[in-house]
């Protein structure tokens, strides 16, 4: 009986568990967000002030977006933002993983407050 309380604890566990982002995701949010973004945004996201001089634009930190919920980011990153274009060509694993990774940067910025 013990077992069977035991297995149904463990499995219960897994079960209702969010699903970990893993390694893979983290590689893919990087590996995209260096392709896409890092050129406006700064390899850390404090944003690179020469390409905000060229575009004659601000590049805010992504410190800015540490309390957007990752569905917020998901539409900016999908919509654009002036100046930023839209990204629609990315897949929907590929947005969720690059959101992910810049929330990340941006949460680091802030000494890991929302």
């Amino acid at each position: 009986m013990l077992v069977v309380w035991i297995a149904a604890v463990l499995f219960g566990s897994f079960v209702l568990a969010p699903p970990p982002v893993g390694a893979a995701a983290e590689e893919l949010g990087k590996k995209v967000f260096n392709q896409k973004c890092v050129a406006c945004h700064a390899p850390d996201g404090s944003g690179n002030a020469k390409m905000a001089q060229t575009l004659k634009v601000t590049i805010p930190p992504l410190a800015a977006i540490a309390a957007k919920t990752d569905a917020e980011l998901i539409k900016i990153i999908t919509d654009g933002k002036k100046p930023m274009p839209s990204f629609k060509n990315l897949s929907t694993e590929e947005l969720e993983a690059v959101a992910h990774y810049a929330k990340a940067l941006g949460i680091a910025q802030t000494g890991g407050k929302k």
